[in-house]
């Protein structure tokens, strides 16, 4: 949702007149995620944001494996 956030300030500032530098110092993020945000649409940013928590992490594959490790080791 701060994503979200993120996206609909960086609409505001831009409409309101603000340069992309200027957004970028405002905010504490770089010029490229302000013209990434400023490129997208509401449709394909809420669906990007959605596609973040579903995406597969590296280690998920050894999710199981490090369980059990831990599971015999605890104090590590």
């Amino acid at each position: 949702m701060e994503k979200l956030l993120l996206y609909v300030e960086v609409h505001q500032l831009k409409k309101q007149g603000f340069k992309v530098a200027a957004i970028a110092k405002k905010l504490n993020i770089s010029r490229n995620t302000v013209y990434k945000y400023l490129n997208m649409d509401l449709k394909e940013a809420s669906d990007w944001i959605a596609s973040l928590g579903s995406r597969r992490k590296k280690l998920d594959l050894y999710h199981d494996q490090i369980l059990s490790w831990l599971k015999e080791h605890p104090d590590l």
